[in-house]
């Protein structure tokens, strides 16, 4: 019965699919219209995605996409989340409110302006004392599945969960509270870590094959993985949160050309699609746009392998309870 919370939010078994809306002050981020340069600008856009039913807010001051040059010094990082986690904790005393970063210093002085939840990419891995930090403060953690080098001849599926694995030995090892831990399989052509540009200072990434081996290119391994996160989710026991939002992928599969603007249905398609395929939570710049989507797939989910009857009373209760 795999079930955690991210801060006051409980994810998993039990609950429904949580939102995590995306807020960016990293101006360098791959979608424009998720960056927001004051803190003005970032407080109207939460009050907008809490208008919308948002579950938690993940803040990002560094992207991390491996095909562009995008790292800033941990300074500029921390000058630009600490203000606007202490806006949002003042303005939303309730709100969950979590930090996109694999930095310790950064995640140590988020969690002293009022974050609640570390999201590191590295999956616990790009810093030795993340771990630490996130411990000390009693925090939550989201982990990304990340390899250290590539696993050669392992398929998607198995290659994403021994690396979480891994994350999950390192995370329990230092004390995180099991309690506290969301994975996520790592949708979003993530390189192992020996390759990514972000931290061996190397070039940013070109070409389809970017996990290491030449049998599965990045847009399938995506598709891959969102079709087995059941799968995923069963092996590791625990609440699966996916990030699909308008990534890369989503255009190969679309067959044309389509930049970030353009991947919105697409977004929100592939976003039901990875709930109904057991996704606990999802990650997305779309909060109004993908609610009811994943409240639909949320839905239908509930008759998975189920006979009419079944799939009947089980949608019966659900409208009963969303009509109270």
């Amino acid at each position: 019965m795999p079930r955690a919370r991210l801060g006051r939010v409980w994810v998993g078994d039990g609950e429904p699919v949580r939102l995590v809306g995306v807020i960016n002050v990293s101006p360098e981020s791959f979608f424009k219209g998720s960056v927001r340069r004051t803190v003005d600008e970032a407080l109207k856009a939460a009050e907008a995605m809490i208008s919308s039913g948002v579950d938690v807010i993940d803040v990002g001051g560094m992207s991390t996409a491996p095909y562009n040059k995008t790292v800033i010094s941990v300074d500029e990082e921390v000058s630009r989340v600490v203000p606007v986690i202490k806006a949002l904790r003042r303005e939303f005393p309730e709100l969950t409110i979590s930090v996109d970063t694999f930095r310790s210093r950064v995640a140590e002085e988020a969690l002293n302006a009022g974050a609640n939840v570390i999201n590191d990419v590295t999956g616990l891995k790009g810093d030795g004392d993340m771990a630490r930090v996130i411990s000390n403060h009693g925090a939550s953690v989201i982990i990304m599945a990340r390899e250290r080098v590539p696993g050669q001849g392992g398929d998607p599926v198995s290659r994403t969960v021994g690396a979480l694995r891994e994350s999950l030995e390192i995370a329990l090892g230092n004390g995180i509270d099991e309690g506290g831990i969301v994975i996520d399989p790592g949708i979003g052509a993530w390189p192992p870590l020996s390759m990514d540009p972000i931290l061996t200072g190397g070039e940013p990434l070109r070409g389809d094959y970017i996990r290491g081996d030449n049998t599965y290119p990045w847009y399938s391994w995506d598709s891959i993985i969102i079709m087995n996160i059941n799968k995923i989710r069963s092996e590791l026991n625990r609440p699966v949160l996916v990030g699909i939002s308008r990534k890369s992928f989503l255009e190969r599969l679309m067959r044309r050309r389509a930049p970030p603007e353009e991947r919105l249905f697409a977004s929100v398609s592939a976003e039901a699609i990875a709930v109904l395929m057991g996704a606990d939570a999802v990650r997305t710049h779309n909060v109004s746009e993908s609610r009811d989507a994943i409240k639909v797939a949320e839905a239908l989910r509930l008759c998975l392998n189920k006979d009419s009857s079944m799939c009947s009373n089980e949608l019966v209760k659900l409208v009963d309870v969303g009509n109270r």
